[in-house]
């Protein structure tokens, strides 16, 4: 008996411990503390696995994290921090583990959270901007930032937006745009900071540099520091309380002026550089961001010649000794959760013992628990960053597409779409924004044993479905371009290659696939060596069209004795349409539109009458509901987003229905035949990804309208044909 006291002794002895170096599970709200806490996710990185690495970016995040935690900044307790620095700072980290962390902690109304980002930013353009993360890839080329590996501010102004609807006061803090070498250069630094700032989600804003600026860093800042950072936990610490009134609160007012005066004024005497950073909003000026503990203010000032030099690399938010102390988990529980990071450590991910075994264990049995919960998350970070592995490969011009890696690339979508599944509950937002990466790996042409894994086609479809998602990811035209040319669709292959150089001009590997298939286009076609660009025909697409102008009847008068008329006269109408479009290609500069309308018109007839005859002008209405079908042939005239054309071709006219009073006087047919001429121009909305299409249309009844009624007004024609002006815009995908 003694034996087995000691044996689960020493068992729950080496399970604390490995507790203590191993990942540990994120808890949430600490339910002993009464009222609102604060919360803060921090992210700072200096050394970059793949662009220019920084100095004190990852020291910044450390000291606002200690800033926090002091008595300065309100004893905010270890558990009520996340903070990634370095090598921990991937996005995938922050969107999977920061925000099941927070997300854990139950943020409620009155609570306030910081989220602080250190390190590079950088832009596409006024639509997309991105924190760069610690495994950020773009190849050099700045159009490869939505694939690889950022933090996109757009989708974490929703998360703030979704606290900030809570009644979450959210201070959000950005000390990036230290450089203007990256693929945005000094464009994409001038739109990160415009774009932020003018996004607004509900929080308050603090920015190191306006739009277009850089922010500084330097070993002479607070022992080397931000310039920024330093002067803002420097301020929040309380030297920003106001001298004149002090009252031991440093507000958003307080903080915006202290910055605002010693930032620029630093950043222009010793560095002759322009910084000045962006607080928003003024509307909560009376905010306040700290309380001031003077103690430890004095104890800051006197300490400030003294900044800590860390090493800038570790990783917060885990249990402190007391949560360990009191957590009452099943020693199964516990063993379950070693077995799964030592399978973790050991690169087990799938397979007989593996950190997914471990995982589907612990689910069954301990569902919901913070270990089970942490494994879940932990999990999907491998998928997640094996998938990202097999995509930056592809992105530095690794991916060789030989038969095993191949089938590796489709594993790892498969084990994506897992991660997919394990995120989405707690984030579908950021569990949709991995689909194109499922699709473009699923696309490199694996078909499995006797073609279990799909098809060429299916390699297609993919390859469209990401496309679909991304419409600007020159990513996924080389992978199209490399599909074709699998298929010696040279023609084909030249298209997406030669697109997607112009998408990302700066990104070598587009431009290698195009020497292949420039290559083989020279050894299929040895006597052509100016091969011309083959461009494939217009996109098919589907759209809608509104338009509306001025109709009228044209009337043929037939002058008979026995007529009580002298003469008969059409005037205009308003006439109204909406329908649907779908264009096509059919070769070279030529599309065909099949269009269906609904269309509201009608027309005025003018009989006239001998001045004798009492009532000399007489109006028959002509008010109709029909259909229009048109097929014309568009001839485009440029090839450019901005292209004019041609529009000509036959349409059909089906009555739908005819007033009563007319159809007693003047009978029509239900169906006539149109002739059409039109001139327009093509305008493609990149961002959008749309084409809008104004054109100015005539239209000319070809075949007679009315039928014979045997009424003095049909009697008093020869024919009675259709006619108008209309000015349509059409709206369809790109």
């Amino acid at each position: 008996m003694r034996k087995k006291i000691l044996s689960a002794t020493i068992f729950l002895l080496i399970a604390s411990l490995q507790l203590t170096h191993a990942q540990t599970p994120l808890f949430g709200r600490d339910s002993t503390v009464t009222g609102t806490q604060t919360f803060a996710l921090i992210m700072g990185i200096s050394k970059y696995q793949h662009v220019r690495p920084l100095s004190f970016a990852d020291k910044d995040a450390e000291m606002f994290r200690d800033y926090l935690k002091s008595p300065g900044g309100g004893s905010v307790k270890d558990g009520n921090i996340y903070c990634l620095l370095n090598e921990q700072a991937s996005s995938i980290n922050f969107w999977t583990k920061g925000f099941q962390w927070l997300k854990s902690k139950k943020l409620q109304k009155g609570d306030k959270l910081f989220i602080y980002l250190a390190g590079h930013g950088d832009a596409i353009d006024e639509d997309q901007f991105f924190f760069l993360s610690y495994d950020c890839n773009p190849q050099g080329d700045k159009n490869n930032y939505l694939v690889a590996g950022t933090i996109q501010l757009f989708n974490l102004k929703k998360k703030i937006a979704d606290e900030t609807g809570k009644g979450v006061e959210v201070v959000f803090v950005m000390d990036a745009c230290r450089t203007n070498e990256l693929p945005g250069g000094q464009e994409g630094q001038s739109f990160l900071n415009s774009a932020v700032s003018e996004a607004k989600a509900g929080e308050i804003i603090m920015l190191a540099a306006a739009a277009g600026e850089e922010s500084l860093e330097d070993a002479s800042i607070g022992n080397g520091h931000g310039l920024f950072t330093w002067y803002l936990v420097n301020g929040l610490t309380g030297v920003a309380d106001s001298i004149t009134t002090p009252d031991n609160q440093v507000t958003l007012e307080e903080i915006q002026k202290y910055v605002s005066k010693n930032v620029p004024a630093v950043a222009q005497q010793q560095f002759r550089r322009k910084q000045d950073p962006f607080f928003c909003c003024n509307e909560q000026s009376d905010k306040v961001i700290s309380k001031v503990n003077t103690s430890y203010l004095q104890q800051w000032l006197n300490d400030q010649k003294k900044s800590k030099r860390g090493p800038g690399n570790s990783f917060e938010g885990v249990m402190t000794y007391r949560q360990r102390r009191n957590i009452n988990a099943d020693t199964s529980l516990i063993e379950s959760y070693n077995l799964f990071n030592r399978a973790i450590s050991s690169n087990r991910i799938s397979g007989n013992n593996s950190a997914e075994y471990y995982f589907q264990q612990m689910s069954k049995r301990f569902p919901g628990t913070p270990y089970t919960l942490d494994a879940k998350s932990s999990l999907a970070v491998e998928f997640i960053s094996a998938a990202q592995k097999k995509v930056d490969r592809f992105l530095a011009c690794g991916d060789n597409l030989s038969a095993k890696e191949k089938q590796e690339n489709y594993q790892a979508a498969i084990k994506l779409q897992q991660a997919i599944e394990l995120v989405r509950e707690d984030d579908p937002l950021y569990a949709q924004s991995l689909m194109n990466r499922v699709y473009f790996l699923k696309a490199s042409g694996d078909f499995g044993p006797n073609g279990t894994n799909g098809n060429t086609s299916d390699a297609f479809s993919n390859a469209f479905a990401a496309l679909r998602i991304d419409r600007n990811g020159a990513y996924i035209h080389a992978r199209l371009a490399q599909l074709h040319l699998q298929n010696n669709n040279l023609d084909s292959a030249y298209y997406y290659a030669d697109k997607a150089t112009k998408i990302a001009p700066k990104w070598p590997c587009a431009f290698t696939i195009l020497a292949q298939i420039k290559k083989q286009q020279q050894q299929k076609n040895p006597d052509n060596s100016n091969t011309k660009k083959p461009k494939l025909p217009g996109k098919n697409s589907i759209g809608f069209t509104i338009g509306g102008g001025l109709a009228h009847d044209v009337p043929v008068f037939v002058r008979d004795a026995n007529s009580p008329f002298l003469g008969v006269t059409g005037n205009n109408n308003p006439a109204f349409d909406l329908g649907i479009i779908y264009q096509a290609g059919v070769g070279g500069m030529v599309d065909i539109r099949p269009t269906v309308q609904v269309v509201f018109d009608g027309g005025d007839l003018v009989y006239e009458r001998p001045p004798t005859s009492g009532v000399q002008f007489e109006t028959i209405k002509l008010e109709n509901i029909s259909v229009n079908a048109y097929v014309p042939l568009i001839f485009r005239l440029s090839k450019n987003r901005i292209a004019p054309f041609v529009m000509l071709g036959p349409g059909f006219n089906f009555i739908l229905s005819q007033d009563k009073n007319s159809r007693t006087n003047i009978p029509v047919k239900r169906g006539v035949v149109l002739g059409d001429l039109g001139l327009g121009v093509d305008i493609g909305i990149k961002k959008a990804g749309i084409i809008l299409s104004p054109e100015i249309k005539y239209t000319r009844g070809l075949t007679n309208q009315y039928r014979d009624g045997g009424t003095i007004y049909t009697n008093a024609l020869s024919s009675l044909k259709k006619q108008g002006f209309t000015f349509h815009l059409y709206i369809r995908k790109k």
